[in-house]
């Protein structure tokens, strides 16, 4: 039984790294700045069937992307990004996370 044991698993994706996590966070500060963050949580949490998909299609037009608009390093990262569930599953918890709220000094506080 020992060679059924392993047949079927799918490997687990591996956990964001640090520089990843920062990509991830810088991205999510961008959306939730312009006050999209519910909906890009939402773009991205309905279209998980596709991101491998979309991955591919990063690497089919990433001549144009490079060229144009991106390093060809950045274009990459956010590829591996979106092929891996636990990366996206954190940008989506970032863009539904509630923004730290600042205590303002010209508010009196009651004792």
């Amino acid at each position: 039984m020992g060679i059924w044991n392993n047949a079927f698993k799918i490997p687990e994706p591996p956990e964001p790294t640090p520089e990843e996590k920062k990509l991830l966070d810088a991205l999510a500060d961008k959306v939730k700045a312009r006050g999209l963050g519910e909906i890009a949580s939402f773009a991205v949490e309905s279209t998980s069937p596709l991101h491998n998909l979309g991955a591919q299609a990063v690497t089919f037009i990433e001549p144009v992307l490079t060229t144009v608009f991106f390093k060809k390093e950045d274009v990459e990262k956010y590829r591996v990004m979106l092929e891996n569930s636990k990366a996206v599953k954190y940008l989506i918890d970032r863009l539904n996370a509630e923004p730290e709220k600042k205590d303002d000094p010209d508010v009196k506080k009651r004792p």
